[in-house]
């Protein structure tokens, strides 16, 4: 929404010095007064652009010394709002007092991107350091041209600048400025600190309140005068198989305090007072639905077969056929996973309100992307996104799937049809069926080629519904070949925390493991003769070290395994999972975890730790409870009691180790990556445990107590 550059600089304050920058490689400096710049800055219509160029990210100096940061990306739990005061109170050199972080509001803040996995710390958290640093570089020429003192008798403290090693008046930033704007570009790659070091204070999360007493308030919490809830009918079947064929409303209609019940977009919506009624509504409407033609039995991997065309040849190195023939022990193997989906705390829920006689919206969103719902909501109402105001709040879990969520669009075009503001909250079965998109099940072939002496010589794999991320750059391999190939089903793919490396990963670090036991060699010994970076020796020894791997011998029915992942080239992770299971009933237990990761600088140990723990106990879902129950046409799991997520009797105790030894300096993010290995540890683990392998996931005690009958 277009703002007048009056409007702007009153809302943060009053402004001396506008600094806006992008996570670019480097373009020289501009500076523009702002009766100067053809566009106000207020008037960039947040789409990420002043003056046609990508500045992402703005940091504002105000009066009496204080900093108002603006940046797109929204808080998701992460502790993203924690990272940018670590980094900018230090930077800066202001006390956290004076510091604002206004994030996700489409009409004060740029947009830069959708705020995923690791890339939040790595380049926005980063980014923000070394800007920091240009800007006091900035301020002492600026204090140097103002008081015609050399930049080297000058120096930047306090949030501001005054003379080396004197205590008086510092001339600050506010002062500084005069209501400029500088363009920066800034490479969040390079370790560049100027002449300080980021040291981690560890300052507690700054939410962390707010969180344990309740008073963070997510759109649920949320209420304008007016303001009604509203909800759709679920259909029995997958979205994209089924049509509303007959449906009689009238019973729904005549629920006391329902405003509305109709067929939009062709789905039953209700709107009514209070959520109570909506429920009551839906459950009163009668609709008869197409029933698919595709068959109720689903077999996974025969149909995932039949159907499969190759889609991309993910790696070809040396010959992979030769090195299979000249290698003394071939082993080949078939891995399965799971569907899988968010599954949220929070469900996807946004409040509309629309005014001027509906030709402009405000709408506050649980979204991962304010300015992606900003499109949506265009797209459902044909507003125009200028006159679209969204307020990203806090996200109650997002981990993928709330980026690109309909909710947004869909309250705003209830509150269009009902000219009343519209809060639209998803119920727990609205989120596993109405949405129908899910992490995919895939079907992975391993075949790998090995010296007697325990040395990779050659890996053919071929994956089915998987991109294949975790397969390259792990160990060292001459002979390589990785084909992708992609099957049509009904089931939507959703992207998930971990994104395409999970999947492969469990069944490439199950498979080393079994390449090891064939050949009578110690699986962390088979790794560390093969691993491809030496980091990945310090990590393993780190991990090994920590879950006791080489004490006495466990007790029975328990074991130890490890797992090691390279994300995205540049973090690196190894876990070793402790565990004993339950002969009678089948349960895996957990006795600890421990994970060690390569990952740089760590720009706040609390934050990471946290999210660390909260990613190894995604693993723990995927690799015992999680899984999407489906048949050929429809998803049968509604609720949680059905989508076991762990619980804190789950959960182990966790020992976390840091390491920078891959690529030593900027931070690179772990907020995706310990989720990665830490399943094939359990894997391992529970092999390790009773002998026996298991090649698909999840490892119920359904199929331990089958497999040891059968063993």
């Amino acid at each position: 929404m277009s703002v007048s550059r009056r409007q702007f600089l009153k809302a943060m304050g009053g402004v001396g010095l506008l600094y806006a920058f992008r996570f670019a490689p480097a373009v020289s400096p501009q500076e523009k007064n702002f009766d100067m710049l053809p566009l106000d800055i207020g008037d960039a219509e947040c789409v990420a652009t002043i003056l046609d160029l990508d500045y992402r990210e703005w940091i504002a100096f105000g009066p009496d010394g204080k900093v108002s940061v603006y940046t797109g990306r929204t808080e998701l739990g992460q502790g993203l709002k924690t990272v940018i005061t670590a980094v900018v109170t230090q930077g800066l050199d202001i006390l956290q007092g004076k510091l604002t972080v206004v994030q996700g509001d489409t009409e004060l803040c740029p947009d830069d991107g959708p705020t995923t996995g690791s890339s939040a710390t790595k380049y926005v958290g980063w980014g923000f350091w070394l800007v920091c640093a240009k800007i006091r570089e900035d301020l002492i020429t600026r204090a140097s041209r103002s008081l015609g003192i050399s930049p080297k008798d000058l120096e930047y403290s306090n949030g501001g600048v005054g003379l080396k090693g004197k205590k008086g008046r510092r001339k600050s930033a506010f002062e500084l400025g005069s209501g400029k704007a500088v363009l920066m570009s800034i490479d969040p790659n390079t370790s560049r600190t100027n002449d300080r070091s980021y040291v981690d204070l560890g300052i507690l999360n700054v939410n962390a309140k707010k969180i344990v007493t309740g008073k963070l308030k997510y759109v649920g919490d949320l209420s304008v005068p007016g303001v009604l809830c509203a909800g759709w009918l679920a259909q029995p079947y997958l979205p994209n198989l089924t049509r509303l064929r007959t449906v009689d409303l009238s019973a729904a209609r005549a629920v006391p305090g329902v405003k509305m019940v109709e067929v939009v977009r062709g789905r039953v919506a209700v709107v009514a007072e209070r959520y109570n009624e909506v429920l009551k509504a839906l459950d009163a409407v009668k609709a008869e639905w197409s029933v698919p033609e595709r068959p109720e039995n689903l077999l996974l991997e025969e149909e995932s077969r039949a159907r499969a065309r190759l889609y991309e040849v993910k790696e070809q190195e040396g010959n992979v056929e030769a090195g299979l023939a000249s290698s003394d022990l071939v082993l080949s193997e078939t891995y399965t996973t799971q569907y899988t989906t968010q599954a949220p705390m929070e469900t996807d829920t946004a409040l509309a309100r629309l005014e001027d006689g509906g030709t402009r919206a405000t709408v506050w969103v649980s979204s991962q992307h304010p300015f992606m719902a900003r499109t949506i909501i265009s797209r459902y109402t044909h507003i125009p996104d200028s006159n679209i105001h969204v307020i990203g709040m806090p996200v109650g879990g997002g981990f993928g799937g709330k980026t690109s969520n309909p909710v947004t669009g869909e309250a705003a075009l209830l509150a269009r049809i009902t000219r009343m503001p519209v809060k639209l909250i998803y119920s727990r079965k609205d989120q596993f069926q109405l949405r129908g998109r899910y992490k995919a099940a895939c079907v992975i072939d391993l075949t790998t080629g090995v010296s007697a002496n325990g040395r990779m010589i050659a890996r053919k794999i071929d994956i089915i519904h998987d991109m294949g991320f975790g397969t390259t750059n792990t160990y060292t391999i001459p002979h390589v070949s990785t084909k992708l190939y992609h099957a049509d089903w009904p089931f939507g793919r959703a992207v998930s925390r971990g994104t395409s490396f999970v999947q492969t990963c469990f069944a490439v670090e199950s498979h080393v493991d079994m390449v090891a036991a064939v050949l009578g060699i110690d699986p962390l010994e088979f790794r560390l003769n093969n691993v491809r970076f030496q980091a990945f020796i310090m990590l393993l020894d780190a991990c090994a070290e920590m879950i006791g791997y080489h004490n006495a011998l466990p007790s029975p029915n328990t074991g130890i395994g490890m797992a090691i992942v390279n994300h995205g080239g540049s973090q690196l992770g190894a876990v070793a999972a402790e565990v004993e299971v339950n002969r009678t009933s089948g349960k895996v237990i957990i006795k600890k975890i421990c994970g060690a990761f390569d990952i740089g600088t760590v720009i706040n140990r609390n934050t990471v730790t946290v999210g660390i723990r909260g990613a190894i106990t995604w693993g723990i879902g995927y690799a015992l409870y999680e899984e999407i129950k489906l048949n050929g046409h429809s998803t049968k799991t509604a609720d949680l009691m059905a989508y076991h997520i762990p619980r804190f009797s789950d959960i182990p105790p966790v020992e976390i180790a840091f390491l920078d030894n891959h690529q030593p300096g900027s931070p690179r993010g772990c907020g995706e990556m310990p989720v990665i290995p830490t399943i094939g540890a359990i894997a391992n683990a529970v092999y390790r445990a009773i002998g026996v392998r298991f090649y698909s996931t999840p490892i119920t005690p359904e199929k331990v107590k089958k497999a040891l009958q059968s063993a």
